[in-house]
């Protein structure tokens, strides 16, 4: 494992800057992904993290229930601050140190375009000569620039004009996230580390009827592309069978989500359950046969792997870094083509009970070989410990 002699140095002091963090749970993988990787950070001696953060979800105006804000709280062994609007100020501060509070060895961001959580930080950082770390966490793709296209490229146009982003180092969770950096910034210091996925999770199994469960999770937003995969399982053969597509996440645009309850077919419910946090996520999946992710662009997808991790077959585009799945038995990645997605959705739907439960068993078995990769820790340790 990477390590530094704790004995003859002081600890790595690392400050992680994300806009949400658990409590928070709305906005999906991101708020996993800094989490998963500041509770590996604090298990290492050579390593102090801190976390600041906002003190709401996303979308919301009240604060996290059980915080204390504006002030250093401990929870699971990490000094977290939820700091209402952080002025440039509060970062001056912060990032000057004293004697009771040295200033950190290393800021690690999580946003590209975030104003208070990442751009000021990140620029006081670097008049403090501090290391700055930035996760894009997917920003950078293809299909999320393509939402407000015209704010981001000016803004991006800006940015490397000023050298905003001169002299940092770069988080990519993935060889492709890798290559999206590149292709927006010339010759960026880039770091790849896959992040650290949901841990194995027992579960039952669903009850095999008439009825198939089929899950989207995530924001309900245009990006996620739902509709696409109603719009394939227009031309699914049910034979006599039933399906109930149940969309689970934050409603951040609700005239989307009431086009997609606006479906219709014979045999087919589309119902809306609403935001969930984590702990109250393992009732769905016991209901769940498959989830469906027809996006547009995934950086990571922690839902791929929490389907895993309880044992249900995915169905995604091939705009994730997940592929190969069918020849695995775990699921299919597909271009988003809809008689290619058809065609999946019925092999699905003609699954007998024994053949699901197959496949179950080998989501599970490849789960467990994503966890046990020698390179998923070193790796990520790598991202601090190393240059």
């Amino acid at each position: 494992m990477v390590s530094v002699d704790s004995a003859e140095k002081t600890p790595l002091r690392i400050l992680a800057v994300v806009q949400w963090y658990p409590p928070a749970y709305k906005a999906g993988g991101p708020i996993r992904s800094v989490h998963n990787l500041v509770q590996l950070l604090q298990r290492e001696e050579s390593v102090s993290v801190e976390v600041v953060c906002g003190v709401s979800d996303l979308g919301d105006n009240s604060p996290l229930p059980g915080i204390n804000a504006n002030q250093w709280v401990r929870r699971e062994n990490v000094s977290i601050r939820y700091q209402s609007n952080p002025s440039p100020w509060f970062w001056w501060k912060k990032l000057q140190g004293n004697i009771n509070e040295p200033r950190p060895d290393i800021v690690y961001l999580n946003s590209v375009f975030g104003l208070s959580f990442s751009i000021v930080p990140m620029v006081v950082s670097k008049l403090f000569g501090i290391r700055v770390l930035l996760a894009p966490r997917g920003m950078l793709g293809e299909g999320a620039l393509a939402i407000k296209r015209k704010k981001k490229k000016a803004f991006l146009f800006m940015a490397k004009a000023l050298g905003l982003y001169k002299g940092i180092a770069w988080h990519a969770s993935t060889a492709q996230e890798k290559k999206e950096i590149q292709a927006v910034f010339s010759r960026p210091e880039v770091k790849v580390a896959l992040n650290l996925p949901h841990p194995a999770t027992e579960c039952a199994n669903p009850s095999w009827d008439e009825t198939q469960h089929w899950l989207m999770l995530g924001r309900i937003q245009r990006k996620k592309n739902f509709h696409f995969a109603l719009q394939a399982l227009q031309n699914v053969a049910l034979r006599d069978k039933k399906i109930v597509v149940e969309l689970v996440g934050p409603a951040e645009d609700e005239g989307y989500l009431t086009s997609l309850l606006a479906f219709k077919k014979e045999g087919v419910r589309v119902v809306y359950a609403g935001a969930k946090p984590p702990e109250r996520l393992k009732e769905v999946w016991e209901r769940t046969h498959a989830m469906l992710l027809p996006t547009q662009h995934e950086n990571f997808g922690h839902v791929v792997l929490e389907s895993w991790a309880h044992g249900r077959l995915v169905m995604l585009s091939n705009q994730t870094p997940w592929q190969g799945l069918e020849g695995l038995e775990v699921g299919w990645d597909l271009p988003l083509v809809l008689r290619d997605w058809t065609d999946a959705m019925q092999v699905l739907v003609d699954l007998t009970e024994e053949e699901w439960l197959q496949k179950a068993k080998q989501c599970r078995h490849y789960h467990a070989r994503v966890l046990a990769n020698p390179e998923l820790v070193q790796s990520n340790l790598a991202l601090f410990l190393e240059g």
